[in-house]
């Protein structure tokens, strides 16, 4: 047997996509007809410059793509510091990980699932 069930976010349930073969009662004339093969295609990195503005252009083909790249610098980030503790962090203090990131991670939704049968 397997257990089917409700997908809550924070008690609220939510509908997630699937499968077509995983529909209970579908119609089985859904199918349309089967299409022509596409054209085989490759695609190959070009050059990777700097520039002001990032930018990818393609100087080959649709059926043969050679992708060109430019980036721009970024400036130069402080420099880091080593982590001194191993405490845990809370949302006002720096631990195993940012005061911030703890703040990001408290607030996620809590995901949940309800059995409601087998089949």
């Amino acid at each position: 047997m397997t257990d089917i069930v409700k997908v809550k976010q924070d008690d609220v349930q939510v509908y997630l996509q699937t499968h077509w073969n995983a529909i209970e009662g579908k119609p089985e004339t859904m199918k349309g007809d089967k299409g022509d093969p596409g054209a085989a295609a490759t695609i190959t990195v070009g050059t990777v410059t700097s520039g002001a503005t990032a930018a990818v252009t393609n100087a080959g083909t649709s059926a043969s793509a050679k992708f060109n790249f430019v980036l721009p610098k970024g400036d130069k980030g402080d420099p880091g510091t080593n982590a001194t503790t191993t405490a845990v962090a809370t949302t006002s203090t720096n631990g195993l990980m940012s005061a911030a990131d703890k703040t990001k991670l408290d607030g996620l939704n809590n995901i949940t699932f309800e059995k409601v049968g087998e089949v």
